[in-house]
């Protein structure tokens, strides 16, 4: 029963070390990261930058990179994810997100231009006197491609704010 037990541990960390490795593989060796102030980090394509935008009652600004541009709001008490008008065939992929729960929403939408809106909603980052705090970025891209990078992107969050 010992070596069963022995066994089966072994098995289960090699599975974990295995799917560390499989989330840190998928993301492109020469991507950086990129901080969103003192609050939270992404790992994105080279060329990205992050710019601050002054606001009342949030952190907010905008990520920039090659083919997309992604709003970002870290604030108390940010509502849901927001479709932009005319959005349509609204998808939601729950994930957990630097061990928080989170989801990526992905629609048609109704520009043109940019069809393929692409956004991240974590209700709940930290709780305190306060609220809730949560993150909510936003972003539509020209192709799916650009799309697929921005979800990797999302998936790439490290929270640096602590209470």
């Amino acid at each position: 029963m010992r070596l069963f037990s022995i066994g089966l541990a072994g098995i289960v960390a090699f599975g974990l070390a295995g799917n560390a490795f499989a989330t840190e593989t998928s993301i492109p060796g020469d991507w950086m990261e990129v901080a969103a102030g003192p609050m939270f980090t992404v790992r994105a394509p080279p060329g990205t930058t992050f710019e601050r935008i002054r606001t009342g009652d949030a952190f907010a600004g905008a990520f920039h990179g090659p083919g997309f541009d992604l709003s970002v709001e870290f604030g108390y008490h940010r509502d849901g994810m927001k479709l932009p008008e005319g959005a349509k065939n609204a998808t939601e992929t729950k994930l957990v997100v630097d061990e928080k729960l989170g989801a990526i929403t992905k629609a048609a939408a109704a520009d043109p231009a940019h069809p393929y809106f692409i956004g991240l909603y974590v209700p709940d980052v930290e709780k305190d006197l306060l609220g809730p705090l949560s993150l909510v970025v936003t972003g539509a891209t020209a192709k799916t491609e650009d799309q697929d990078t921005v979800e990797r992107i999302y998936q790439t969050v490290k929270f640096g704010y602590k209470n």
